[in-house]
């Protein structure tokens, strides 16, 4: 949420409580009252693989998450194995070859869907909405580009898509600034990263001069952002790399280019599966990865200059077992960032508070969450207020 809130509000937003797996009637999903004014509240989805459907929770203060969405987990035809935020919840489907949109209601944060259905020929792997347009890499080597209407009832392939990548790309991530919008993506055959282009108004990606740029072996998961957009400061980007057991990061150069940073790759866990940037103007920048095969979380310092990553002290933190999808997300500002991580083999969801001052993780009260099946991607949504 954007927003802050008084505490009186923010307890009684609250009360709504805790609790496991939630039906329509279930008391411990929020069900909003007549004639009560209440706040858009944020939400965490979880696709699962293993049972074809989407759990979802309600972010409602710092105890995050504080309840089951009602009518979770939301059923799907096929086996989701990606998440997007954007207008929409896009949910992915490499078994089905599908991507499917879902409204998410700002109060409720129940789906309502699919509000379209897209059948492709290609095998969507990782998902981004930058500008108007919905990026998607597929396994076989390229990304397609959508638009998507505002309603979420219609998505439309642009001319030319798809566009063609590395060798089965598995991650995706964009960034900007005022000499240009980016794209890239990390190709876990091709142990690089595409870089591209991105033309504001038709949404065409256009390779960049020196793409592919080297990455450890097996990409897995890249994100990309500005380290301290208030003042100017350089945007990194950061390629978990599965084969090699260790993050690549990078500079963003003005034309987009990718400059590895001293010291680049620097140690994780085993496995490393996914990765993200965690960071809302914190004393204290931080990456965090998600270790598939030594079940836990590496966590590092960023230095906003140089990029370089410094271990967290406690690092790596402990997670459920076969980590595969990590994200972060914040409550209000005023309250802090969250980290949210899906547990492919214990069937859950840890969530974690991170340390103002060390980016340290510390589990929430009642974590882990129970999930469905095999939980491939989770998703922190936020909507406005």
């Amino acid at each position: 949420m954007k927003a802050g809130l008084g505490l009186s509000v923010l307890w009684a937003l609250m009360a709504f409580g805790c609790g496991g797996p939630a039906s329509n009637n279930s008391p411990s999903c929020f069900q909003p009252q007549p004639g009560v004014y209440y706040l858009n509240r944020d939400a965490v989805f979880v696709a699962n693989a293993g049972s074809s459907n989407i759990s979802a929770f309600q972010v409602v203060g710092p105890s995050i998450p504080a309840g089951p969405v009602c009518g979770s987990p939301f059923p799907l035809s096929a086996p989701p194995t990606g998440l997007a935020g954007g207008p929409v919840l896009t949910v992915l489907s490499g078994p089905g070859k599908m991507i499917s949109l879902f409204k998410v209601d700002f109060l409720t944060s129940v789906l309502t869907g699919p509000t379209a259905v897209l059948a492709t020929s290609q095998t969507p792997v990782s998902a981004i909405y930058w500008g108007n347009y919905f990026y998607v890499a597929n396994a076989e080597g390229n990304v397609s580009v959508y638009s998507v209407s505002v309603d979420g009832t219609a998505i439309t392939e642009i001319p030319g898509s798809p566009f063609p990548a590395g060798s089965s790309p598995a991650g995706i991530a964009a960034a900007g600034g005022v000499t240009g919008q980016w794209l890239y993506v990390a190709n876990s055959k091709s142990n690089n990263i595409s870089a591209y282009r991105l033309d504001a108004a038709s949404g065409v990606p256009t390779p960049l001069p020196g793409s592919p740029f080297l990455a450890g072996t097996n990409p897995s998961s890249i994100d990309a952002t500005p380290l301290d957009p208030l003042h100017g400061g350089p945007t990194l980007a950061v390629v978990a790399n599965a084969g090699s057991n260790d993050v690549s990061a990078y500079l963003v150069g003005a034309d987009g280019s990718l400059a590895p940073v001293g010291g680049s790759p620097f140690p994780a866990g085993a496995g490393p599966s996914s990765v993200t940037i965690g960071h809302i103007f914190y004393p204290v920048n931080s990456v965090y990865v998600a270790n598939s095969k030594s079940n836990s979380i590496s966590g590092y310092a960023v230095d906003d200059a140089t990029g370089m990553l410094t271990p967290l002290a406690g690092s790596p933190f402990p997670a459920g077992s076969t980590p595969s999808s990590v994200t972060e997300g914040t409550w209000s500002g005023a309250f802090g960032l969250f980290l949210y991580v899906a547990n492919s083999a214990s069937n859950d969801l840890s969530v974690f508070s991170v340390g103002l001052s060390t980016g340290a993780l510390t589990p929430v009260a009642g974590s882990p969450y129970p999930v469905g099946q095999s939980p491939s991607a989770v998703r922190y949504v936020e909507v406005p207020q």
